[in-house]
């Protein structure tokens, strides 16, 4: 759903529920989160936006990730490579991510994550599980008046959104 005249994207959050997959039996919901009267589903929406100091007017930065709890660390990630690495957004979206698996105490990586980065978290005994892509994060950043946004290009539509 459009809200107009803003331009504002709803999203009713109906998939954010656990469904069953009746067709094939296959999948087993979350009980927490299955779907009941007055119910709000687990969600991990997580815009992120970052002001700038006070008596600046205007947003610095503006985030958003995808693939559930993965998400977090992905915003997170890039965060801290633009505040406090000074990267810039589109290096920091463009670089490798690592997520806590808290369930099986693995650390996961994605296949962008720096090999000698990865041979060093080995060496302390962290237990890798590897996978092609963990987060896609995509957002914005503003530099006086000029506004660059910046789409993850691990996205299977980045190149429709890149401008040249």
């Amino acid at each position: 759903m459009i809200m107009t005249p803003s331009g504002i994207l709803l999203n009713s959050q109906m998939l954010d529920f656990s469904w069953s997959n009746k067709s094939t039996n296959l999948s087993s919901p979350n009980p927490q989160n299955i779907v009941e009267p007055g119910k709000r589903p687990l969600s991990f929406l997580l815009p992120t936006v970052v002001r700038p100091a006070q008596g600046l007017c205007g947003t610095y930065l503006s985030l958003g990730g995808s693939n559930g709890e993965r998400a977090l660390s992905g915003i997170t990630q890039v965060l801290l490579n633009v505040l406090s690495f000074n990267k810039n957004l589109s290096e920091s979206v463009s670089q490798g991510r690592l997520h806590p698996d808290l369930e099986t105490n693995f650390l996961q990586i994605d296949s962008d994550f720096p090999e000698n980065d990865t041979q060093d978290l080995e060496l302390k005994g962290h237990q890798l599980d590897r996978t092609d892509i963990l987060s896609l994060v995509h957002g914005s950043r503003r530099s006086n008046d000029l506004i660059i946004g910046i789409k993850d290009p691990r996205s299977t539509d980045a190149e429709a959104a890149t401008i040249l």
